[in-house]
């Protein structure tokens, strides 16, 4: 006989819950991010001068890393970071040319600024790999906006499988806190890692923290530096939280050996030792690596905005989830299917976990469904942009949390 299928397990309820947070500096958050600015200002571009968004997936963006010579506390680059643009682009609307590479281009250095610290010491360049390759002649050429058979209806583009919770975890506010609290010391990279354990209510949290040049002076100022934050961090945390907290940072580095032996960066990310990033080998659209979440199938990062599922059926998930939170005042998971070409309204599968079941929840979520505004929030408010959030945000979050174990 077979037994039957266990429900889907909340996060919030589960006894041990792991969390990861790759940092802004990050080689994979620096490809998702510089490959959702590009798509962002390529839609801006679409939506100025053609009055919708045109056909592209930018998600196939990596970043190569590059090299640095160093020196005891210094350094520089003697072999280029590369950007390397993949994924298909409409380059045409009506016969007129779109300055493509100039606004990839643009987004890129934009992004690099925003997230490295040392930006202005790296040497980078870009690479265009993208096509406008298609079997439909007018898919990435279209000569009006009757060639967007995505509009007025939108549909999904493949079939997909995209889960969202809310809110967030204890452990997930921690894990995005960590990188908040380490990048506003003058002295720390952007390419910070954070390893947040949950078991009952203890709290172990691993951080990978580097040093930009032009802060310190020595491996033992180094230590004392990251060992301070560090201690801060963990009063900040027992001030709030039920449980013990561990803290714990840069497990190799020592108080000997020059600085540039520990982990020390021009840049503030391991772009400066070759380090490759890749879109969607890092964190998910929420900002961080969460098993718990039991998470669908799609990177999201440089994707269409206007239709494409990864994107479109993830905000979708991600506002129900809130919206059922808001109104069940507790936690919930909600799952969702598409197939290739469904309308967003009617899904293959709903499945909705809550601590608060009720009838009025299924009605609350394919409500929701039913939105049509997200193209705002994607591209104007740059929803699923990576960025530290604001420090005070998180500190207040987790003075409203309840661990639950």
């Amino acid at each position: 006989m077979r037994a039957p299928l266990l429900p889907p397990v909340l996060p919030h309820d589960l006894d041990v819950e792991v969390v990861e947070r790759k940092g802004v500096g990050h080689p994979d958050t620096l490809a998702d991010s510089i490959a959702e600015l590009a798509s962002i200002r390529y839609s801006e571009y679409c939506l100025r001068e053609f009055g919708a968004v045109l056909h592209h997936n930018l998600d196939k963006v990596a970043v190569l890393g590059g090299r640095a010579r160093f020196g005891d506390t210094d350094g520089s680059y003697d072999r280029p970071v590369r950007v390397v643009f993949g994924g298909r682009i409409s380059t045409s609307f009506g016969g007129r040319v779109i300055p493509v590479r100039d606004i990839l281009e643009s987004a890129a250095a934009e992004q690099l600024c925003t997230a490295l610290p040392g930006f202005e010491q790296i040497v980078w360049q870009v690479e265009h790999q993208t096509t406008d390759s298609s079997k439909f002649p007018r898919w990435f050429a279209p000569r009006t906006l009757e060639d967007l058979p995505e509009r007025p209806t939108a549909f999904s583009n493949d079939t997909a499988f995209l889960v969202a919770t809310a809110p967030r975890t204890t452990a997930e506010t921690v894990a995005l806190l960590t990188e908040a609290w380490f990048r506003r010391q003058p002295w720390a990279g952007s390419d910070i890692k954070a390893l947040v354990v949950r078991e009952g209510h203890a709290l172990t949290v691993t951080v990978c923290v580097p040093a930009v040049a032009g802060h310190l002076s020595s491996s033992a100022e180094f230590e004392d530096a990251v060992h301070d934050a560090a201690q801060e961090l963990t009063d900040q945390l027992l001030q709030r939280l039920p449980g013990p907290v561990t803290v714990v940072c840069n497990t190799r580095n020592s108080r000997r050996g020059p600085l540039s032996g520990q982990y020390f960066t021009v840049s503030g990310s391991a772009v400066d030792y070759g380090e490759d990033g890749m879109v969607g080998r890092g964190n998910a659209r929420s900002g961080l690596i969460a098993p718990g979440q039991q998470a669908g199938n799609e990177a999201l990062f440089g994707k269409n905005p206007a239709y494409h599922v990864g994107k479109v059926g993830g905000w979708l998930v991600d506002e129900a989830s809130r919206a059922l939170a808001k109104k069940t005042g507790g936690p919930c998971r909600i799952a969702v299917m598409w197939r290739n070409g469904s309308r967003y309204p009617e899904p293959a599968m709903l499945d909705i976990t809550t601590a608060r079941p009720g009838p009025a929840n299924e009605d609350l979520v394919r409500a929701v469904l039913h939105r049509t505004d997200w193209v705002p929030d994607l591209v104007d408010n740059q929803r699923y942009l990576p960025t530290v959030l604001p420090l005070a945000e998180l500190l207040a979050e987790l003075d409203r949390s309840e661990l639950v174990s």
